[in-house]
């Protein structure tokens, strides 16, 4: 004797939600060292120069990000700090920037991409006038940006 039937279904539906955010990451490598220590007789003294890396992972459109550099306090008179960084696949490199405390461009026209190690190179010049100048510190900032062309 059936008293009631049960029913069971074959399949059935869920919905799936999903979502990629904006990510948009960078990371500096190595800390830097730059010490001028001669100079050619009747010249300027003769630039520094080292080098450290960066890491980069955005995931924006074409031509979307700019990586920006700058430093917490201006170099002292006499001495200019400039960054030759390179370009991730796809992006621009502005060439050797000045570096001040006013956000300077130093890549532009960045696509989506992960890269990492790619080069920073430092240069610090100095005029005679710069005089001796003794071992200090500037903090550099990288920074992702929007880039509009």
């Amino acid at each position: 004797i059936l008293v009631g039937a049960i029913f069971a279904a074959d399949n059935d539906n869920l919905t799936v939600t999903y979502e990629v955010q904006a990510i948009n990451e960078l990371t500096a490598g190595d800390d830097v060292t730059l010490t001028i220590t001669s100079a050619t007789a009747g010249s300027s003294p003769t630039a520094a120069a080292d080098e450290s890396t960066y890491n980069i992972t955005t995931n924006c459109g074409a031509d979307a990000k700019k990586i920006t550099a700058a430093i917490d306090t201006n170099m002292p008179a006499g001495l200019m700090l400039s960054l030759n960084a390179t370009a991730p696949e796809g992006g621009t490199s502005e060439g050797s920037t000045i570096i001040s405390t006013s956000a300077a461009d130093v890549v532009t026209a960045i696509d989506g991409v992960a890269e990492s190690g790619i080069t920073l190179t430092f240069f610090l010049s100095a005029t005679v006038s710069a005089g001796v100048v003794s071992s200090n510190t500037r903090t550099l900032t990288l920074t992702i940006a929007d880039y509009a062309i």
